[in-house]
C-alpha cells in the first residue's frame, strides 16, 4: 500500500518534469525529476529523464552518472537508449575509448536498424578519427580573450566589426536556475576595447526587442547593413536586417521577405559574403530540400534585399547532421562553420572550406585547440588580421558551480607559424640588402629623386575568364621585405606561404615610418614619400596576393578542362650582392608563392602539379630592372630598404601563363 502511493506520487513528480521538459525549462525539469528520485532511487524512467534534462543543458559529467544509473539498474534493457546517451556523454568529455565500447553494446541489444544505430555507427567511425587525430599538432594558439567580455552565463556568436568593437550574444541572469516564472532571453551585447579592458557600450535600439531572443548579429564588409536573429523561442527564428542611416541612427529592424523568412523553418545565423560585385546572404536553416538538420542554405543578394532563389550550399558542406554558424573571411576565401558531422572532436567542431558558394571544395577540420570534446564554434575573424575569436562550452571558461560544461565563453585564437630551423651563416657572410642594383648615391634626397607615386588609382581589374584575358594580368608581382623568406639563411625552400610574409610585412608599416621620420628629409618630402610609401601597402603589397588568387582561378579552370599549363616566375636580386646567396633567396621567394599555390582550395592544385598537368618553371633571377636610383648603401637604412622604390624592387613576378602544346 505505501509503495504504490509512493510510486504514484513519484509518477506525478515524472508528469510534471515532463510538463516543464516540453516548454524548455529544463532546469525546472530536473527538480521534479529529482523530487522522484528522492522516492525511489532505482525508478529507471526518472534516472534517465534526469539525464536527458542534464544532457540539454551541456552538463556531460552529471548526465553520464544518472544514464549510468539507469543501466545498473535496468537489468531488462528497458532503456537501451541510455547506452547510446551515455556514449555521447563520454565522447564529450573526451573519454573517447569509453563511448566507443559504450556504442557497441547499444549496437547488441537494440534491434531496430534506424537512425539511432546509425548514429551510433557513425558516432563509433568518428570517435575512432577523433582518437587518432587527438594529439595531431595544432594549427591555432588559443587563449581567452580580454578581459570584460566573459560572464557565469552564456557568451557566444562574437563579430569583430572593427579593431575596438565587439558585437556578441549573451543570455546574462541574476539566478542560476533559469525557471518558468523567471524567464531570460538571448541579446545582442556590444563591447569597446579600451587599452586591454572590453567595456559594454550603447546598442543601437533596432536591435533590442523585449521577450524575444534577439542574437548573431552579422555586418556587411562595408559596416552598413547587420543582419541578425530574432527568434520567439530557441529553435524558431528568422533574421532581420537593420541599415545605418547619414545621421548615425540604425534602421527599424525589419524581417527579410521569402525565400530566406519562410513562415515554416528555423532561419538563423546569417553572414554577408561579398565576391566580385555580387553579394551572398548565407544563413543555417532547416527548411525542406535540406540534407538533414540545419543545414548551410545561401542566396544573392540585390540592394541589400534577398533574390527569388535560394540554395543549398551542397552535399560537400551539408550532411545529415547539423551545420551553423558560417562565418565568411573575405581575405582568404574560406568559409568558416560548425558542424556535429563525422570526424569530429566532440560535439560542434569549427570546420573551413576556401571558396566560394556552391563551390565543391572538401571542408577541412580546424584540428584540436580549436576543437574539442565540448562545442566548439561562432568561429570568425581575417587571417590578415591573425586573429580570430570564436564561442565554447569547453572546461575552464568561466562556469557556474556545479557545471563545467554549461555555457559558452568567448576565446580568441591566433595562427600557429611554424619556422623551419634554418642554417644562419655567420655575420660576416651576411649580405644586408637585397634585391637590388648598385648605384652612387651622394646624398639622401637622389634616393627620394623621383618618388613614383601613380598619377592616377589603379582600376579594378575583373575577373579573368580564360588564359587569354589573364595575360590583362601578368606580370603579376609579389613583394617581401628585406631578406624575408628565412632571413639569414642560404636555404632553398621556405615552409613559409605567401599571405603569411604578406602578414608579417605588413606588420612593419610603422617601421617604415619610423625610418622616414627618422631621416634628415625636408617636411614637403617626407610628406611625398610618407604617400607614396602608404600607397606601396594598400595598393601594390595587399593587391598582390588578389592578383595571385585571380590568376589561380583561371588556372583551376583550365586544369579542370583538361588544359595543360605552364606557369613561369622570376626572382629579381641585386648583381653585387653574393650569386650563391641571392640565387637561394629568390628560390625561397617562389617557394612561398608554391607553398600558397599547393595549399589553395584545400590542396586542389596538388594532383595537377604532381601528374604535370601544371608546370611551374623556375626563373630565380636574372638582369634585375631595378630602378637606377635605389641605394645599395646598407648604411642608408631608407634609401636601400625602406624606401616604396625599394619595396618594390624586393618582388619576383609571374611572366608567363600559357597551355602547354
Amino acid at each position: 500500500m505505501g509503495w504504490s502511493a509512493s510510486a504514484q506520487t513519484a509518477g506525478q513528480y515524472i508528469a510534471k518534469g515532463d510538463k516543464e521538459f516540453k516548454d524548455g525549462y529544463h532546469q525546472s525539469a530536473l527538480f521534479y525529476y529529482r523530487k522522484a528520485l528522492g522516492i525511489d532511487t532505482q525508478f529507471l524512467e526518472a534516472n534517465f529523464k534526469a539525464g536527458e534534462a542534464y544532457r540539454i543543458l551541456r552538463n556531460y559529467k552529471r548526465a553520464a552518472e544518472f544514464y549510468e544509473a539507469c543501466i545498473d539498474y535496468d537489468g531488462q534493457d528497458q532503456y537501451p537508449d541510455a547506452h547510446l546517451y551515455l556514449g555521447l556523454m563520454l565522447k564529450q568529455q573526451g573519454k573517447y575509448q569509453e563511448a566507443i565500447n559504450r556504442w557497441k553494446v547499444f549496437q547488441s541489444i537494440y534491434r531496430a536498424r534506424d537512425e539511432k544505430y546509425r548514429l551510433a555507427r557513425n558516432e563509433i567511425i568518428s570517435t575512432e578519427w577523433a582518437s587518432e587525430h587527438q594529439n595531431d599538432t595544432a594549427d591555432y594558439e588559443v587563449s581567452r580573450p580580454d578581459s570584460g567580455l566573459n560572464t557565469r552565463h552564456a557568451e557566444l556568436s562574437p563579430y569583430l566589426l572593427n579593431d575596438t568593437t565587439m558585437f556578441f550574444s549573451t543570455m546574462r541572469y541574476e539566478k542560476d536556475e533559469v525557471r518558468k516564472s523567471n524567464p531570460v532571453f538571448i541579446e545582442v551585447k556590444a563591447a569597446q576595447k579600451d587599452s586591454a579592458i572590453w567595456e559594454l557600450i550603447e546598442v543601437p535600439a533596432s536591435m533590442q526587442m523585449k521577450e524575444m531572443h534577439v542574437g548573431n548579429a552579422s555586418f556587411t564588409p562595408d559596416g552598413t547593413t547587420c543582419y541578425f536573429s530574432v527568434c520567439s523561442s530557441l529553435g524558431a527564428c528568422d533574421i532581420y536586417a537593420t541599415r545605418l542611416q547619414e545621421d548615425g541612427s540604425w534602421t527599424p529592424a525589419q524581417p527579410l521577405p521569402a525565400p530566406v523568412n519562410d513562415g515554416v523553418s528555423n532561419n538563423t545565423q546569417p553572414t554577408v559574403i561579398s565576391y566580385e560585385d555580387e553579394a551572398y546572404l548565407v544563413f543555417a536553416s532547416n527548411r525542406e530540400r535540406g540534407k538533414g538538420g540545419m543545414d548551410l542554405w545561401f542566396v544573392t543578394l540585390k540592394d541589400g534585399e534577398p533574390t527569388a532563389r535560394i540554395r543549398n550550399l551542397g552535399a560537400n558542406v551539408n550532411t545529415e547532421g547539423d551545420e551553423i554558424t558560417p562565418y565568411y573571411d573575405h581575405g582568404d576565401s574560406t568559409l568558416f562553420f560548425s558542424s556535429n558531422r563525422l570526424n569530429g572532436f566532440g560535439g560542434f567542431d569549427v570546420f573551413r572550406f576556401n571558396g566560394m558558394p556552391g563551390s565543391r571544395n572538401a571542408p577541412e577540420n580546424l584540428g584540436p585547440e580549436i576543437n574539442t570534446p565540448a562545442d566548439d564554434y561562432y568561429f570568425m575573424g581575417r587571417l590578415s588580421d591573425s586573429l580570430y575569436h570564436f564561442a565554447s562550452n569547453r572546461k575552464g571558461g568561466i562556469k557556474k558551480q556545479g557545471n563545467e560544461t554549461c555555457c559558452n565563453d568567448i576565446y580568441q585564437a591566433v595562427p600557429i607559424i611554424e619556422e623551419e630551423e634554418p642554417e644562419v651563416l655567420p655575420v660576416d657572410t651576411l649580405v644586408p640588402v637585397d634585391s637590388l642594383l648598385a648605384v652612387n648615391t651622394d646624398s639622401i634626397d637622389s634616393t627620394i629623386a623621383d618618388i613614383d607615386v601613380p598619377d592616377e588609382p589603379v582600376k579594378e581589374i575583373e575577373q579573368p575568364k580564360n588564359i587569354e584575358e589573364l595575360q590583362t594580368l601578368l606580370p603579376i608581382a609579389l613583394y617581401f621585405h628585406n631578406d624575408e623568406p628565412d632571413p639569414r639563411t642560404l636555404a632553398t625552400s621556405t615552409r613559409k606561404s605567401y599571405p603569411e610574409t604578406i602578414v608579417s610585412y605588413l606588420k612593419l608599416q610603422d617601421d617604415y615610418v619610423e625610418a622616414l621620420n627618422a631621416s634628415g628629409l625636408q617636411a614637403d618630402d617626407k610628406l611625398a614619400l610618407g604617400d607614396a610609401m602608404q600607397d606601396f601597402f594598400e595598393r601594390d603589397l595587399e593587391r598582390s596576393l588578389e592578383q595571385l588568387d585571380k590568376a589561380l582561378r583561371v588556372l583551376l579552370t583550365e586544369l579542370e578542362d583538361s588544359n595543360k599549363v605552364n606557369l613561369a616566375v622570376k626572382g629579381y636580386a641585386s648583381t653585387l650582392a653574393s650569386s650563391d646567396y641571392n640565387l637561394n633567396l629568390t628560390l625561397r621567394r617562389i617557394s612561398s608563392m608554391e607553398n600558397y599555390i599547393r595549399g589553395y582550395a584545400n590542396g586542389t592544385f596538388i594532383p595537377y602539379i604532381e601528374n604535370g598537368a601544371l608546370q611551374i618553371e623556375r626563373i630565380p633571377y636574372g638582369e634585375s630592372k631595378a630602378a637606377q636610383d635605389v641605394s645599395d648603401d646598407a648604411s642608408d637604412a631608407l634609401g636601400s630598404i625602406y624606401s616604396p622604390k625599394a619595396a618594390r624592387e624586393r618582388r619576383i613576378e609571374i611572366m608567363k601563363v600559357e597551355r602547354q602544346e
